[in-house]
């Protein structure tokens, strides 16, 4: 009971962070007034005008199409994109034993994985409306809704398999430890698509001479969705990890108290 108590009061832990990201989320949310990039421009133009360039900074909400020049391809879903995640994680399993306190030998089989490989790339891009456009820096970004390009499992071939190749990814595979045998390989990637509306919340500064939204201020999100969705979603998130922390933390004191008082 004691150990069950331990579990849960960390998964409450975990909870009231998640609740505590919700909530932050909201009000950077509910802080960023919707823009153009026009209207920012002429702000801007305005304080520079009085304090010169690089004194203006507001934290805004845009919604425009995306232009870039240069887009990344991602590398397993060979996908045109602006960002992409990527990983490879071999799956195996290996025979093991185990001796209790009496000296007794338990034998058995586990599974396990280990990543094989894992990397991120992005680019800048301009996020463009009917009135202009602003430049996005996406190092440091908060990605919401990012599209799913390949989920797929490999199972091994019978042979030693010495390289991975999917898309333009292709590595060498090293060899397992003692004991374990490989069952196949997971790929998953995700990536910011060219395509479609996209909306930015975030901090617009002229530092870089033309206005651009950059990591920094209250929250620095790049979404395929809407700024009322996200609202909704960050809400809905921050009621049932508000209440589920609650219940899970007082199962997990319960039981904690009643480990040591049994024991």
């Amino acid at each position: 009971m004691t150990v069950a108590g331990v579990v849960l009061l960390v998964v409450a832990a975990v909870l009231v962070f998640v609740h505590v990201r919700a909530r932050k989320r909201i009000g950077a949310l509910l802080s960023a007034r919707r823009a153009t990039a026009g209207e920012l421009a002429q702000v801007a133009g305005t304080v520079a005008g009085e304090v010169g360039g690089g004194g203006f900074s507001e934290m805004a909400e845009l919604v425009g199409q995306v232009r870039c020049d240069r887009p990344l391809m991602s590398p397993l879903g060979e996908r045109p994109c602006l960002y992409y995640s990527m990983s490879v994680r071999r799956q195996y399993e290996e025979d093991y034993e185990e001796r209790d306190s009496n000296g007794n030998v338990r034998r058995g089989t586990r599974r396990g994985s280990e990543t094989m490989s894992s990397q991120s790339e992005h680019v800048p891009f301009q996020l463009v409306d009917e009135t202009g456009s602003v430049e996005v820096l996406l190092d440091g970004a908060d990605y919401d809704q990012l599209v799913e390009t390949v989920d797929r499992f490999e199972p091994a071939t019978g042979g030693m398999q010495m390289g991975l190749t999917l898309g333009r990814f292709s590595m060498n595979v090293p060899a397992l430890g003692h004991g374990r045998r490989t069952l196949g390989y997971q790929y998953e990637e995700k990536v910011l698509p060219l395509e479609g509306p996209l909306t930015v919340v975030g901090q617009v500064t002229d530092q870089r001479g033309g206005l651009s939204v950059a990591r920094g201020g209250l929250a620095f999100i790049v979404s395929r969705r809407s700024k009322s969705e996200m609202l909704g979603k960050a809400k809905s998130t921050a009621t049932w990890t508000s209440v589920a922390s609650g219940v899970v933390a007082l199962a997990g004191a319960g039981l904690l108290i009643a480990g040591l008082v049994a024991g």
